[in-house]
């Protein structure tokens, strides 16, 4: 079902995105890019560059209208990639891969979407155990909002690609440091072996960043559209349901947190009767988007330590070295992504009133984003939020990079952009997010504080949803990975802390999390109602960078790098918990442990 779209108040003129030539410059108004988002049109305005079937094809493509009768996680069309990939470094031996085009759910449960993905399989067909097939619903990191931008395109990268592009070869670092270990030895090969399917959505183009309802659904629908696929392919005599790992990086973290906290709900609220059921069994979430604002009376965290306050005017160096110049602010970029996606949701329709599963708060479902930027911020968002992470990285670069002067170039409102007055050229300073939502009174801001809140992961997430996933009632083993010098996902000890000990909650992202959970649901006072484990990793040069997109590989290797042996899957941290909880061996308790102290 689609709803005409409404305007949303946007202060500069209109329009139309494109890919068009762009000037190496420093002004945030770049020339031949938009100045407005698309409120309007399908949910993929970009050109894709490469042929890419079934997702853009007319017309059951990314963008169109679900064909009739459609229910969400119906598989549409499947692209076996065998033939076409056969010859990749790393495609996976004794096993299918396809690219997918699957039907999931946009604002409520009744909002049919055609999103894409990626399935793969044992050449035999899915393996059983106790009667059951076993999934591991792949959720991957930021790349983009766009088709685009969206893994299936480059399955030789994101699927059975290195970490943390892809899932398969163990690896991290570069140059004189990197690691890479051999695709055999991988995740995806491992799972594979042991005949576990995987799926991986690309999630709904456009309009649904860390929108946690939505994020849920790409990631069950694409594992019950796997599980129809595997029928089409192997038979009738495929199981009939599957223990399910939902398992995702930094915005997959988020996605992977919510799709197990929905995996009954949506279930039940999306019904197919002609997919597999998903039983969940446990959730890995690494370096998981959480904590976007602190609730202090909830938390006991004092403002200021939310992930937008961190994350708003910090500066990573590309390089490693404190070259402005070569530095990108990532706050900018990653609130373009938020801000401009959920602009577009907003304006493209409303959750019913009597809807099971709406994606955002029904009574603040008109989002104004002159509420929150400039006029030259709205500029900006509306600039980033077509392009891509790694294709237009130069881009994106140029078009954040002014606001390293915070004093001159001002993206948000004052409160938010929280300048100081004594503020000098490249000072870090903590945005004033987690104040403005416990203290402003204008209600076009708080809308957007009801919706950050709303997407919350976990059980400080101010939504009617379940707060921890669980399976017959009782909370599903959950691990949480992160490094301890990650800047995007924020996770860094005070300067002269121990750091071999586990960081303060205000100082590190997962902690927060961690600690929340295991309060609200996995360890409350008087006993322990499932397994939870918090995984840190401390810097240690190249053997541990400890970095944000060094995590999913350091997780899942056996040992530090020095020797190809340490870089395989099985005996990793991931792949124990992984076992343990598709075998209900791991015992309750909550722990958090730096891994290389």
């Amino acid at each position: 079902m689609r709803v005409p779209s409404r305007v949303v108040v946007i202060a500069v003129a209109v329009l139309t995105v494109t890919t068009g030539l762009v000037a190496c410059t420093r002004d945030p108004q770049v020339e031949g890019l938009p100045t407005q988002l698309p409120l309007d049109g399908p949910t993929t305005t970009v050109p894709v560059p490469v042929a890419a079937p079934p997702c853009i094809q007319s017309p059951d493509g990314v963008g169109e209208e679900p064909p009739a009768g459609s229910r969400p996680g119906d598989l549409i069309a499947s692209y076996e990639l065998d033939g076409q990939y056969k010859d990749s470094a790393g495609f996976p031996t004794d096993a299918h891969a396809w690219r997918i085009s699957y039907v999931t759910t946009g604002y409520d449960e009744d909002d049919l979407q055609i999103v894409c993905g990626m399935a793969a399989a044992p050449k035999t067909g899915p393996g059983r155990f106790d009667g059951s097939g076993r999934m591991l619903a792949w959720s991957h990191g930021t790349s983009g909002l766009q088709q685009a931008c969206l893994p299936s395109l480059a399955p030789e990268k994101s699927l059975w690609g290195q970490m943390s592009d892809g899932i398969n070869a163990i690896g991290w670092g570069s140059g004189f440091g990197a690691r890479k270990g051999e695709p055999r030895d991988g995740a995806l090969q491992t799972a594979l072996d042991r005949g576990w399917v995987v799926s991986a959505t690309d999630y709904q183009p456009n309009d649904t960043y860390v929108v946690g309802r939505i994020a849920a659904a790409d990631v069950i629908d694409a594992a019950r559209a796997t599980t129809q696929l595997m029928e089409r392919t192997f038979g009738p005599a495929v199981p009939d349901d599957y223990d399910t790992i939902t398992w995702g990086h930094s915005q997959g973290g988020h996605a992977a947190l919510w799709a197990g906290q929905l995996m009954d709900t949506y279930q039940e609220a999306a019904p197919n009767a002609d997919a597999a059921t998903l039983h969940l069994s446990g959730v890995a979430a690494l370096a998981p988007a959480s904590n976007f604002v602190v609730q202090p009376e909830r938390q006991g965290i004092e403002a200021g330590n939310g992930l937008a306050d961190w994350e708003m005017h910090t500066s990573i160096e590309v390089v490693g070295l404190p070259i402005p110049a070569l530095e990108l602010q990532v706050g900018p970029v990653l609130f373009s992504y938020i801000f401009g996606s959920w602009a577009v949701l907003s304006a493209r329709g409303t959750p019913s009133d009597d809807a099971a599963t709406p994606a955002f708060p029904p009574e603040h479902a008109d989002l104004d984003l002159t509420a929150i930027t400039t006029t030259a911020g709205a500029t900006t968002v509306a600039q980033l939020a077509p392009l891509c992470t790694v294709t237009d990285a130069k881009r994106i670069q140029s078009i954040a990079g002014p606001y390293r002067n915070a004093g001159v170039h001002k993206m948000l409102v004052p409160e938010l952009w929280n300048l100081p007055k004594d503020y000098s050229e490249g000072e870090y300073f903590k945005g004033g997010s987690d104040r403005a939502c416990a203290t402003s009174t204008d209600e076009g801001l708080q809308a957007w504080c009801a919706w950050i809140r709303w997407n919350l992961p976990g059980p400080d997430g101010v939504n009617p949803f379940p707060k921890v996933p669980e399976r017959d009632g009782r909370p599903v083993p959950m691990l949480i990975g992160q490094g301890m010098d990650d800047v995007v996902i924020h996770c860094q000890p005070t300067e002269g802390a121990d750091d071999a000990a586990v960081p303060a909650a205000a100082d590190c992202m997962s902690v927060a999390l961690f600690d929340s959970l295991r309060k609200d649901g996995y360890c409350p006072a008087g006993g322990d109602e499932g397994h939870l484990e918090l995984a840190l990793f401390r810097k240690d040069g190249a053997a541990s960078p400890a970095g944000h997109l060094q995590i999913p590989g350091q997780i899942s290797a056996v040992g530090s790098g020095k020797s190809s042996a340490d870089l395989t899957f099985t005996g990793s941290p991931m792949e124990k918990f992984m076992s343990g909880a598709f075998d209900g061996t791991l015992p309750n308790g909550c722990r958090a442990e730096v891994m290389n102290p």
